[in-house]
């Protein structure tokens, strides 16, 4: 099922509040950001799912299905914590604001909306390169490094301590 989520209130900031950690300031950070680069990706889609339907379609990417079995995983509900996924071919970048969340708790207002927005940024420039496979997000985290490095600090800084 998909997440449904009234517009933000008017004023509002596009900010994580900083004492409440929420999926809906998730989204709203993950819209606003996608808004930016809608121009240059007119065709492609942006969906958030809930934990449950977020692992079935995890278990359909193909990255995730050779992690598995490559047995990365003794739980993989319990265990998965990569909260955006990206179907180059769709062109549909999928994110759950749940997972996101838990990963970004434990962390300081300002690492995470550089999370939020690195972890999307991180999956959704798979669209905009050209290459496959691992290549892909060497491409991907090189870019990052050279434009977006505190939004690629903050993503492998909090995923380093999962």
């Amino acid at each position: 099922m998909n997440f449904r989520f009234g517009r933000p209130p008017v004023g509002h900031d596009h900010r994580i509040e900083e004492h409440r950690v929420n999926e809906q300031g998730i989204c709203t950070l993950v819209q606003h950001k996608w808004a930016e680069y809608r121009p240059v990706l007119p065709h492609a889609q942006l969906r958030f799912l809930d934990r449950d339907r977020f692992l079935d379609v995890a278990r359909t990417d193909s990255r995730i299905r050779d992690e598995l079995v490559m047995g990365w995983f003794d739980d993989f509900e319990a265990e998965f914590r990569e909260p955006v996924l990206t179907d180059v071919v769709s062109e549909t970048v999928t994110v759950c604001p749940p997972i996101m969340r838990e990963m970004i708790e434990p962390e300081p207002p300002r690492i995470q909306r550089a999370y939020v927005e690195g972890a999307l940024l991180r999956r959704m420039f798979r669209l905009l390169v050209d290459d496959q496979g691992w290549g892909l997000d060497a491409q991907v985290r090189d870019v990052m490094a050279r434009h977006y490095s505190f939004h690629l600090a903050a993503v492998e800084a909090v995923e380093a301590d999962r």
